[in-house]
C-alpha cells in the first residue's frame, strides 16, 4: 500500500483518530469496511464518505474480494476522511466533518505495548507514539476469535498501555473524557455450523460482555472521580467503549442484510468520529482558558503573598467540594429529559449518577439527594429499556398489511406509551414514537384511499363487460378506464401527507409506495387488472370475430367466409399469420378468449359468432377433400391429412373450437385416427338396448303403426354368413303425442364392424291387420354404415315399396357404444 495522503498542514480543528492494535488485528480491513458502509449504510453512518486518497477504494475492493491488502512500508499512514452530512430530504443528519484516521503499522503497535514509556516523554521520539499522544480517540483492535488465553493476553496489554495513556494525558492536562472504542474484529469468524443469525450474534454479544468484564476495574480506577458532566471531569480521564464489529456477515440462515454488508462497522466510526470531534473542541477550549489562567496568574501571586500572613494567623477549615455540593450541583444545572436522555449524554450522566452512588459518603446523604440520585438512575434506566424496546419494534414503513400495522399501533398505545412520571414528551424516543403513531393514521388513510380507487375501477371495467354491443362507445370507455386506472392512485415516492419528519434513523416520512404494497391494496389493484385485461380480451375477440365495428378496429381474422369463390387451401395459413401478427401475447390455446370467461349476453353473441365461423371452416375443408366412398378411397385420403394445408387447417378449426369448448381436439387428427389402419381396425359396437320413439300419427290408414316382434340387428362381412342381434320390445308408455318403446337384447351386445361390412337393422310392426316393418338399411356412407342406426327409419307399405317413417327415433340406451364420424368426414351418399 502506498502512502495515504500527502503530508499537509492539519486544521488544528480537525479530529485526529488512531486504529491501534496487533499484527492481524484486522485495521486496515476496518478502513475498507468504513468506505464500505459509506456506499451501503449512510444512513446509518450519518454521512457519506468522501476521501482524497487512492488507497481507500483498493483496500475496500481487496477486503470484499478476498485478495491480499497491499502491505504498507510505513509504521504510520493517515487518511484525510471527510463525511458529507446524509440528508432526509433536505435535513441533514449531522454537519459536515473532516478526520484524520491513521492506521498503525501492527507491529509498531506490539512494541509500543510490550514498552509503552515513549507515551510519556514530553516529545514522543516514535510516529506511533506521536499518534497516539496526538489522537482524539483511539481505536483498540483484537480478533474475536482468538482464543480466550490471547483475548485476555491481549486485553492485559491494553490495560497497561490505556493506564499509561491515561497518565500521559493527566500530566499534561489535557481535558478528561478521552474517548477509547475496545473493538473486536472480524467477528463474522465467530459463526459456527448450524448457526442462525441470532446464535451468531448472540455469540458476538457473549465476546464483547467477556471484553467489558476484563476492562470494568480499569474503568472503576479511571473514572474514580468522574462522576458528573464536565465540572468534574478530571484532566486525563478515559471513556472507554466496547464493539463487536465484522466486515461482513457470516453465511448464515436468517441473514435478511446483504453479505457484503459491514456488521457494526458504521455505529462504530458514527459515534467514534463524533466523541473525536467532541473531544477536540474540548481540548481546544481548554487551551484557550489556560492561556487566560496564565495571564492573570502573575496579578493573583502578588495578591497571595499579601494573604498568607492573614492565612497564617488565621488557617481556614479544610473544605472541598464534598459529595452533598457535588449532588445539589448536578441538580441545579441539570437540564431536561430531553438534553440528559440525548444519545451523546446519557452514558456520562449515568455514570455521574453511579459515582454519586457508590461514594463512601453516600449513606450520609440527606434523603431529598439521596431520593434525586436513585430516581435519576431508575429514570435512565427505565429509558434506556424503553429506547431499546423502541428499537425492537417494526417501523410502520415496515408494514405489509392493515394486521402488521394495527399490531405496531397497539404496540407503540401500550407496552410503548410514555410513563406518566417521565417528563419524556420531547426525548428522542418520544419524537420518534409520536412521529410513528402519526405515521400509522397516515397510512391508514392512504391505504383506504387507495383501496377505493381500484374497487371504484374494478366495478367499472366489471360493468363493460355486460355490454350488448361493441360499439365505438363501448371502445373508448375501455380505452379511457385503461389509461385511468393503470395509473397509481398517488405518486409513489412522494412522502404522505401527515407523516412527520424527525431527524433521526427510521424518522423519515413515510411514501405512498408503502400502502401501495400493502396486501389489501395488492389484493383489490390484482382485482382490477383481472378484470381489465378480461374486457381487453373480450374486446379483442369481439375485433377477431368482427363484432366490432371498422374501420379503425382491427382485421376479423377468426370471421371465416363461406367456401364460395375463396381460396380454401390458403385461408387457414393466412389466418392464422394474422391472428399472430394481430395478437402476439395471446397464447397457444387461446385461452383467454374462451367464451366461458365472458358473461351473457356478451356470450352468446360471441359464441353464435364461433360456432357459424367453425361451421364455414368445416365446409372449407370438406371442400378440399376429393374421396370415393370406398374402403382405398378413404385410405388414400388419410395419406393426405398430415399436408401442412390440412395441419393448417386442424390448428385454426381447434383454436375456434375451444374457445366454445376448453377440451375439444383437433379435428384434422381426430378424422385421421378414424380413417388409419383400415384393413385391421374394428369399430366396436356394443349395443346394450334401445329406445323406440313412435308417433302416434304414424299411421297406415287410420290405423296405427305399433310393433309386434323383436328388432333384428344383422351384421354381414363379405361371404360370411350373417351375425344377427335381437332386442325384446317391451309394452309401449305413451305421452307427449308420442309411445316410447324399450328394446332389451336377447343375448350378447357386442359386434366387431369393418370399413366395409354390412349393417341394417328391422323391426316388424303392424297397422290394424297389415304386417309392415320399420327397417333402418340407408346412411351417408357404403363403407361405414353403422350410422344408419341413428336414421330416421323407412315404413314398407301395404303394396310394395317404402315410404319415410317420419318422426321415428331409435336410440341406443345408456352404456351402448355406436361410433360416430369425425366432424370433418366428407359424406357423399345420402
Amino acid at each position: 500500500m502506498s502512502p495515504a495522503d500527502p503530508p499537509i498542514p492539519a486544521d488544528p480543528a480537525t479530529p485526529r483518530v488512531l486504529l491501534f492494535g496487533h499484527r492481524g488485528a484486522g485495521k486496515s480491513a476496518l478502513i475498507g469496511a468504513l468506505l464500505q458502509a459509506g456506499a451501503t449504510q449512510g444512513e446509518t453512518l450519518r454521512g457519506e464518505v468522501v476521501h482524497s486518497s487512492v488507497d481507500l477504494p483498493r483496500i475496500r475492493d481487496a477486503v470484499y474480494s478476498g485478495t491480499q491488502i497491499e502491505p504498507s512500508q510505513r509504521v504510520l499512514v493517515s487518511y484525510t476522511i471527510r463525511l458529507r452530512p446524509w440528508r432526509i430530504d433536505s435535513q441533514a443528519l449531522i454537519e459536515p466533518l473532516t478526520v484524520i484516521l491513521d492506521d498503525c503499522d501492527g507491529k509498531a503497535a506490539e512494541s509500543l505495548l510490550e514498552d509503552p514509556e515513549p507515551i510519556t516523554r514530553r516529545v514522543p521520539d516514535s510516529p506511533v507514539a506521536q499518534a497516539v499522544v496526538g489522537a482524539d480517540a483511539i481505536v483498540l483492535l483484537v480478533d474475536a476469535a482468538s482464543t480466550d488465553a490471547e483475548l485476555t493476553e491481549a486485553f492485559t496489554e491494553f490495560k497497561t498501555f490505556l493506564e499509561v495513556v491515561g497518565r500521559a494525558k493527566t500530566d499534561a492536562r489535557e481535558v478528561g473524557g478521552f474517548p477509547v472504542f475496545l473493538v473486536l474484529t472480524q467477528c463474522d469468524r465467530l459463526a459456527r455450523p448450524g448457526d442462525t443469525e441470532r446464535t451468531w450474534e448472540e455469540r458476538v454479544r457473549h465476546r464483547a460482555e467477556t471484553a467489558w468484564a476484563a476492562f470494568d476495574a480499569f474503568l472503576k480506577d479511571a473514572d474514580d472521580h468522574d462522576v458528573a458532566p464536565a465540572p468534574f471531569l478530571p484532566f486525563g480521564s478515559v471513556h472507554l467503549d466496547v464493539l463487536a464489529v465484522a466486515v461482513r456477515r457470516p453465511p448464515v440462515p436468517g441473514v435478511l442484510s446483504p453479505l457484503s454488508q459491514p456488521y457494526q462497522v458504521a455505529e462504530l466510526f458514527r459515534d467514534c468520529f463524533a466523541q473525536a470531534k467532541a473531544h477536540r473542541a474540548r481540548a481546544r477550549a481548554s487551551d484557550t482558558r489556560l492561556k487566560w489562567t496564565a495571564r492573570l496568574a502573575l496579578t493573583a501571586v502578588a495578591a497571595l503573598l499579601t494573604s498568607f500572613a492573614v492565612v497564617a494567623l488565621f488557617p481556614p477549615q479544610p473544605s472541598g467540594p464534598g459529595l452533598a455540593e457535588k449532588v445539589r450541583t448536578y441538580e441545579r444545572f441539570e437540564p431536561p429529559a430531553a438534553s440528559r436522555l440525548a444519545d451523546d449524554q446519557i452514558e456520562r450522566n449515568k455514570n455521574a449518577l453511579l459515582r454519586f452512588k457508590l461514594d463512601g459518603d453516600y449513606p450520609d446523604l440527606p434523603p431529598d439527594l439521596r431520593g434525586f440520585v436513585e430516581s435519576r438512575i431508575k429514570e435512565i434506566e427505565d429509558y434506556e429499556a424503553f429506547r431499546s424496546q423502541l428499537a425492537a419494534t417494526p417501523a410502520p414503513a415496515s408494514a405489509r398489511n392493515l394486521p402488521d400495522l394495527y399490531k405496531i399501533r397497539a404496540t407503540l398505545t401500550s407496552a410503548l406509551d410514555l410513563p406518566p412520571e417521565y417528563a419524556w414528551g420531547e426525548t428522542a424516543a418520544a419524537v420518534l414514537r409520536r412521529k410513528w403513531l402519526d405515521d400509522v393514521k397516515a397510512i391508514e388513510q392512504a391505504e383506504a384511499d387507495m383501496v377505493a380507487y381500484y374497487r371504484k375501477y374494478d366495478t367499472e371495467a366489471t360493468a363493460l363487460l355486460l355490454t350488448r354491443v361493441f360499439d365505438a362507445g363501448w371502445l373508448a370507455r375501455i380505452a379511457t378506464l385503461t389509461e385511468e386506472g393503470d395509473r397509481p392512485p398517488f405518486p409513489l415516492k412522494n412522502p404522505i401527507p401527515n407523516s412527520p419528519t424527525v431527524n433521526q434513523p427510521r424518522g423519515e416520512p413515510v411514501a405512498y409506495s408503502v400502502p401501495y404494497e400493502f396486501d389489501e391494496v395488492y389484493h383489490v389493484r390484482r382485482g382490477w387488472q383481472q378484470a381489465r385485461d378480461r374486457l381487453a380480451h373480450l374486446r379483442d375477440l369481439a375485433d377477431a370475430l368482427g363484432a366490432t365495428t371498422p374501420p379503425t378496429r382491427p382485421a376479423a381474422v377468426l370471421m371465416l367466409p363461406e367456401p364460395n369463390g375463396v381460396d380454401s387451401a390458403s385461408l387457414a395459413t393466412e389466418r392464422l399469420a394474422a391472428l399472430r401478427e394481430a395478437y402476439p401475447d395471446l397464447a397457444e390455446d387461446g385461452s383467454e378468449w374462451e367464451a366461458q370467461n365472458f358473461p351473457d349476453p356478451a356470450r352468446t353473441e360471441l359464441t353464435t359468432r364461433l360456432q357459424k365461423s367453425f361451421a364455414n371452416g368445416v365446409r372449407h375443408v370438406q371442400k378440399l377433400m376429393k374421396v370415393q366412398d370406398t374402403k382405398d378411397g378413404w385410405k388414400a385420403l388419410a395419406g393426405t391429412l398430415s399436408d401442412p394445408t390440412y395441419r393448417e387447417w386442424g390448428q385454426l378449426l381447434q383454436l375456434l373450437d375451444r374457445l366454445q369448448n376448453p377440451s375439444a381436439p383437433d379435428p384434422v387428427t381426430i378424422l385421421s385416427h378414424f380413417l388409419s389402419d383400415l384393413d385391421t381396425k374394428a369399430f366396436e359396437l356394443d349395443l346394450r338396448g334401445f329406445e323406440l320413439t313412435v308417433p302416434l300419427d304414424l299411421t297406415v290408414g287410420l290405423d296405427r303403426v305399433e310393433p309386434v316382434g323383436p328388432l333384428a340387428l344383422t351384421l354381414t362381412r363379405g361371404q360370411n354368413a350373417p351375425v344377427t342381434v335381437k332386442f325384446t320390445v317391451s309394452k309401449g308408455d305413451t305421452h307427449d303425442n308420442v309411445t316410447v318403446y324399450r328394446l332389451t337384447p336377447e343375448g350378447g351386445t357386442k359386434l366387431a364392424y369393418y370399413a366395409g361390412d354390412d349393417l341394417r337393422a328391422e323391426l316388424p310392426v303392424r297397422a290394424g291387420t297389415q304386417s309392415l316393418a320399420l327397417r333402418w338399411d340407408t346412411g351417408d356412407s357404403n363403407t361405414f354404415r353403422f350410422d344408419r342406426l341413428g336414421r330416421e327409419p323407412r315404413l314398407t307399405k301395404p303394396t310394395s315399396g317404402t315410404e319415410p317413417a317420419t318422426g321415428v327415433k331409435l336410440v341406443p340406451t345408456s352404456g351402448s357404444t355406436v361410433p360416430r364420424f369425425p366432424v370433418l368426414m366428407p359424406l357423399t351418399t345420402k
